[in-house]
């Protein structure tokens, strides 16, 4: 399905310390591309992948060569259509690409714009691209075929909703209808792309630096990983029972400043406000 997130990248000024806790904490498991080595052979930078979808990103001596106008939220990654054609609709309402990626085994280009558009990097890229450059070194899943972990929402604040989404809707096909804020803010919009939108005002928002409010991972045992959490020194601040069963908890920041939200598999459909089956 297209439109649909992918993935994000958040900045991290420890790519071991980041990756050892979090797969301690929700058992991801990360993997460095032999492809960013061949694209950035003098760079001093890092990145990590994995099936979950958490891109972290280690800026070398001399920062990124990409992603500079954004704070520790590189980019969130959305699966298109044609990247391609998005480029071309966006740089003809006045945005230009902060960076382009360019993927040898496809060959083909991703595009990220910058925080200018309504304060949130989006990337966009050519459905199953991504897969096929990593496919070439190691089976790779899509997100969406991946197994629990993963990054399952991604929650974002902005200062107008409506006006993201209809660009969203507008430039990248992506549909968005009103859903339950849970307690994060006064409205919230979201879609079968896994992408929420929410406005504040919240005192659950305050000190957040934003636009990433939570990248919303599902597991099979929330229990279980919410007392890792815990005993890992990061408290729940925001409890959300579930029609479906068990509750969803958000934790804020936590490794490094990456703000999470855990719920179970069996909410999946009622945190995209798709349908809601009483447990």
């Amino acid at each position: 399905m297209v439109p649909k997130f992918c993935r994000l990248a958040w900045r991290v000024n420890d790519m071991e310390n980041f990756t050892s806790q979090m797969g301690e904490l929700v058992g991801a498991q990360f993997f460095t591309p032999g492809f960013i080595a061949e694209l950035y052979p003098d760079a001093d930078f890092k990145v990590m992948f994995g099936e979950h979808g958490i891109e972290p990103i280690q800026p070398g001596a001399e920062g990124l060569a990409f992603g500079e106008d954004s704070g520790s939220l590189i980019e969130i990654a959305i699966d298109v259509a044609n990247a391609e054609d998005v480029r071309a609709k966006l740089e003809g309402a006045g945005y230009k690409p902060t960076a382009i990626s360019y993927l040898p085994v496809p060959a083909v280009n991703e595009y990220l714009f910058g925080s200018d558009f309504h304060g949130v990097p989006f990337l966009a890229c050519t459905e199953g691209v991504n897969e096929e450059q990593i496919r070439s070194e190691r089976p790779f899943d899509f997100l969406a075929d991946a197994a629990p972990p993963k990054v399952a929402c991604v929650t974002l604040v902005v200062k107008d909703a409506d006006a993201l989404a209809a660009d969203l809707k507008s430039f990248h096909g992506m549909d968005f209808m009103e859903s339950d804020p849970a307690g994060f803010a006064r409205r919230a919009l979201i879609g079968p792309h896994r992408v929420k939108l929410i406005e504040g005002p919240s005192a659950l928002l305050d000190g957040v630096e934003g636009p990433l409010v939570s990248a919303d991972i599902i597991l099979s045992d929330v229990e279980a990983a919410r007392a890792r959490f815990e005993a890992a020194g990061y408290g729940v601040k925001h409890i959300r029972p579930l029609a479906s069963g068990g509750n969803a908890y958000y934790f804020g920041p936590t490794v490094q400043g990456f703000p999470v939200t855990l719920y179970p598999t069996s909410a999946d459909a009622e945190i995209l406000g798709l349908e809601v089956k009483p447990s």
